[in-house]
């Protein structure tokens, strides 16, 4: 698996959509280094954080009615409330193992994400990158 943005076949400019902060199907996973550091952030005890902000489980942000993260602030451009301490998953967007290795993944964050630009000689939509076919 990929560990820096060069390996994967795009490029990220945060377009500052929201869109994936407010996925019906996603969650924010934290661990015990978000916990401590958002906390922190919001002048909390990470047990205080944690009653508050983090589901049952233990392992993820709530959210709020359709999936929305509970951090992300509406407006013309969406705002994340902790972004100078946001969890190590949300930093790491999109540049994630399952985009590099799932192409119907990459292909359904590219329709949600409009800060994800595929290298031409990627993107299929371009043509860029095939292979030629074999004369018949």
């Amino acid at each position: 698996m990929a560990d820096t943005p060069n390996a994967f076949p795009f490029d990220f400019r945060c377009q500052r959509s929201g869109n994936c902060c407010a996925r019906p199907d996603g969650f924010v996973r934290v661990n015990a280094e978000d916990v401590t550091r958002i906390a922190g952030y919001l002048g909390l005890s990470p047990q205080a954080f944690r009653s508050r902000f983090v589901a049952a489980d233990g392992e993820r942000l709530l959210e709020h009615s359709g999936g929305r993260c509970i951090f992300l602030e509406q407006g013309q451009r969406a705002s994340c409330r902790i972004h100078p301490v946001r969890p190590a998953r949300c930093r790491s967007w999109p540049f994630w193992p399952e985009l590099l290795d799932d192409p119907n993944a990459l292909r359904e964050a590219r329709r949600f994400c409009p800060g994800i630009r595929m290298h031409a000689r990627n993107d299929p939509s371009t043509g860029a990158g095939e292979l030629p076919r074999d004369p018949e």
